[in-house]
C-alpha cells in the first residue's frame, strides 16, 4: 500500500482542470494523479536528487497510475481577480481551493506495493516537491507511515453505486495501459495544440464521487465566550507624540481618552423604537444618566513610568469588565487631539488586554498593577468633602484630608494604614518634580474637589494596586504607585 501526504502551506491549492479555462472560475478538487505525476518528473529532472534514476521514474509513474483514492479535508473555493494591463486591462480570476495549512490531503492506492529501492525513490522526490499546481501553491508532500490510515472520502465512481450526500466529478488519470507512459506524461501544450490535440495522450478521464459539500462556502464558527464574556478589565496603551503631555495634564488628558473612546464607541439614542447600544463601563452612568455606585466603571489613568514628568502609559482598568462593543472601541483608539491646548496630537499603542490579575502576574508588572505595602502620591488626593479641623457650635465632627483617605480605603474594601505622611508634589526618586497645586484638577464639566494633597501611605500588609483614591480617580486623580 502506497499514501502521499499533501499539505499546501500558504492554504492555497492553484490549479484549473484540463480542458476550462481560467476565468471559469472552476478549482480541481481532487488533485488529478494527471497532475501530481507530471510534477514527479519535473522534480526528478529539475531537483535531480540522489539515488533517483531514469528507471526507477518509469517503475513509479506505472505503479501510480492505478486510481487513488482520496482523504481530502475541508475546503473551499475562493478566487484573487488580476488586471493585464498590456493587454487592454483584460481581467482575470484565479481561482483556488482554500484549505486550512494543517490539513492534509492523503493520496492512497491500497493495491500497490513498492521495493525498498522504489519506495526511497518516491521519499526523495517527495521530499524536493515544493509547489503542486500553479506556483502560488507551496506544497509540502511526504510518505505516509506508519498505521492509522484514515478512511477515504472520495473514491471512483463503480456503475450502481449510490450517490447520496455525494456528486459526481471528473478526474484526469494517467492510462497505465499506454507504451511511453514517460513520454505522454511530458508533453508539451504547445505540441498538443499544433496537433489539435483536446486531451493528451496517455491520459483518461475516471469519474469520482466526492462528498456534496467538498466545496461548499463556509461561514467561520462563531467564537466560543468564555463563561463570563466580560473578563477583559484593563487595557494599557504607549503613549507617543511630538511633545509627550506634562504629568500635571494627567487629569485634561484622562477626560480627551474618555471621550475619543465614547466617540468610537457609539452614542446613545433614545428612540421609542429602538435604541441604541449602552456602555455603562466606560461612561459609569446607567442607560438613563444616573451615576453607577461603587467604582466599578472605567479609570482612565495616564501615568509617567520613566520618571521623566511626562505622561507616556494610559491604562483603563474597569473591575466590572468591558463588553464586545467596549472591547472594539478600545480597540480602534489610535490618537486623541489636543486642539483646546494647543499641542500635537497624542498616538496610543495598543499594548495588552487583559485583567488586572494577569497583569500583576508579569514578570515585571507595570507599576500600577504591582503589589506593596507602602504607596505614594503620584497625582494629588482631590478631598471629595470640605476639611475641617472639628469645633464650632453646634460641634463639627473633624474632617481632615487623613480621615477621607481612610474614608476612602475603606469604601473599596482595603484595610486601614498603619501610616500616613503627607508629601508636598509629586517626586520621582525622592526628588520633588511637581507640586500638587500646579496639577490641573477642574474637570471639564467645571467639577472639582474641596482641596489638593498628598500622602505616603503604609500598610500591614502589601496590597494590590491599582489603587486611585478621591475625587476624579475615574480620571487620573489620587492615583498612588508603589514605593
Amino acid at each position: 500500500m502506497i499514501a502521499i501526504n499533501l499539505r499546501f502551506l500558504a492554504g492555497r491549492f492553484h490549479s484549473t482542470p484540463w480542458g476550462r479555462h481560467v476565468n471559469e472560475g472552476v478549482a480541481e478538487w481532487p488533485p488529478s494523479p494527471w497532475r501530481l505525476l507530471r510534477a514527479l518528473i519535473a522534480v526528478a529532472r529539475r531537483a535531480r536528487p540522489d539515488g533517483v534514476t531514469e528507471e526507477h521514474l518509469q517503475r513509479l509513474i506505472r505503479a501510480l497510475s492505478a486510481p487513488p483514492l482520496f482523504r481530502l479535508p475541508p475546503a473551499t473555493t475562493a478566487h484573487t481577480r488580476h488586471y493585464d494591463q498590456a493587454n487592454e486591462g483584460v481581467k482575470f480570476f484565479d481561482t483556488f481551493v482554500a484549505v486550512a495549512p494543517n490539513q492534509e490531503v492523503i493520496c492512497q492506492w491500497p493495491e500497490v506495493e513498492l521495493d525498498d529501492e522504489d519506495r526511497q525513490a518516491l521519499r526523495a522526490l517527495l521530499a524536493a516537491l515544493n509547489t503542486f499546481g500553479r506556483a502560488e501553491s507551496w506544497c509540502e508532500a511526504e510518505l505516509f507511515e506508519g498505521a492509522g490510515l484514515p478512511q477515504p472520502n472520495c473514491k471512483p465512481l463503480n456503475p450502481g453505486d449510490s450517490l447520496s450526500g455525494q456528486e459526481p466529478v471528473r478526474v484526469l488519470l494517467p492510462d497505465g495501459t499506454t507504451d511511453d507512459l514517460l513520454k505522454a506524461l511530458t508533453i508539451e501544450t504547445a505540441e498538443m495544440r499544433a496537433d489539435k490535440m483536446l486531451d493528451p495522450p496517455g491520459a483518461r478521464w475516471v469519474t469520482y464521487a466526492r462528498r456534496s459539500d467538498a466545496l461548499t462556502p463556509r461561514r467561520a464558527a462563531p467564537k466560543r465566550q468564555a463563561a463570563n464574556p466580560l473578563t477583559i478589565t484593563v487595557a494599557r496603551y504607549v503613549l507617543d507624540s511630538n511633545v509627550l503631555p506634562l504629568v500635571k495634564d494627567a487629569l485634561i488628558l484622562a477626560e480627551q481618552v474618555r471621550i475619543a473612546v465614547l466617540s468610537l464607541r457609539g452614542g446613545v439614542v433614545r428612540n421609542a423604537t429602538k435604541w441604541a447600544s449602552h456602555s455603562e463601563a466606560l461612561t459609569g452612568k446607567t442607560f438613563y444618566g444616573k451615576p453607577l455606585e461603587g467604582h466599578e466603571h472605567a479609570h482612565y489613568l495616564p501615568t509617567d513610568e520613566d520618571g521623566d514628568g511626562r505622561l507616556d502609559h494610559l491604562t483603563i482598568w474597569a473591575p466590572m469588565g468591558f463588553d464586545a462593543e467596549d472591547r472594539k472601541a478600545l480597540g480602534q483608539l489610535t490618537t486623541f487631539e489636543r486642539h483646546r491646548e494647543n499641542l500635537p496630537d497624542v498616538w496610543l499603542t495598543l499594548a495588552g488586554l487583559g485583567t488586572a490579575e494577569k497583569f500583576a502576574a508579569l514578570a515585571e508588572p507595570p507599576a500600577p498593577f504591582r503589589s506593596s505595602a507602602r504607596w505614594r502620591s503620584v497625582t494629588p488626593f482631590s478631598l471629595p468633602r470640605f476639611s475641617n479641623r472639628g469645633g464650632g457650635k453646634p460641634p463639627r465632627p473633624r474632617d481632615l484630608p487623613e480621615a477621607q483617605l481612610v474614608r476612602e480605603l475603606k469604601l473599596r474594601g482595603l484595610p486601614e494604614p498603619v501610616s500616613i505622611k503627607r508629601t508636598e508634589g509629586y517626586t520621582v526618586n525622592e526628588r520633588p518634580m511637581v507640586r500638587w497645586l500646579e496639577f490641573h484638577t477642574r474637570r471639564f464639566n467645571g467639577t472639582e474637589g474641596f482641596g489638593l494633597a498628598g500622602f505616603e501611605i503604609e500598610f500591614a500588609e502589601p496590597i494590590q494596586g491599582p489603587l486611585a483614591l478621591g475625587f476624579g480617580c475615574h480620571f487620573g486623580l489620587g492615583l498612588f504607585f508603589p514605593v
